[in-house]
C-alpha cells in the first residue's frame, strides 16, 4: 500500500530521490457531493513552510484524481503546481463523514517536488 507506516507523510524530490520532510496534518476538509469529493489539505512543517493541496476526486466506478492543484509558502521556495496521484483510497459518506487517503504528487513546471503518503484521514466539514 502507498501510505504503509514505513513511509513519511511528506517526501521532496531532491537530487534524484525522494527524501522525508517533517511535515503534519494541520487540517484536511471537504465535501461530497453526488459522484465527487472536493478536498482541501494543509501541511506545515515546524519552521513555518506550508503546503495547501486542493483536488477533486470522481468517485465513480471508483476514486480517481480528476484535477487539483497545490502551493508553497513561508519557505525559501513560493511555488505552485499541479497535482496527480498514483494510488486513492475513499470510504465512508454514507452515514459518516467520507475520507481519503493515497499518494499523491505535487509537480511544478513539469517535474515532481513533493509527494504526500496520505493515510486514511475523514474530511471536516470545514474548507
Amino acid at each position: 500500500m502507498a501510505c504503509a507506516d514505513d513511509r513519511p507523510l511528506v517526501e521532496r524530490f531532491e537530487q534524484g530521490d525522494w527524501h522525508p520532510k517533517p511535515f503534519q496534518i494541520e487540517s484536511m476538509g471537504g465535501q461530497y457531493a453526488s459522484a465527487k469529493v472536493t478536498f482541501v489539505l494543509r501541511l506545515e512543517d515546524p519552521s513555518g513552510r506550508r503546503l495547501t493541496v486542493e483536488g477533486t476526486f470522481d468517485i465513480e466506478p471508483q476514486a480517481t484524481l480528476a484535477g487539483g492543484r497545490w502551493i508553497e509558502e513561508g519557505g525559501p521556495d513560493a511555488r505552485a503546481g499541479t497535482l496527480s496521484s498514483a494510488s486513492v483510497d475513499f470510504f465512508g459518506g454514507q452515514g459518516d463523514r467520507p475520507a481519503l487517503g493515497g499518494q499523491l504528487t505535487l509537480s511544478a513546471a513539469g517535474a515532481a517536488v513533493y509527494r504526500i503518503n496520505l493515510p486514511v484521514t475523514s474530511l471536516s466539514r470545514e474548507r
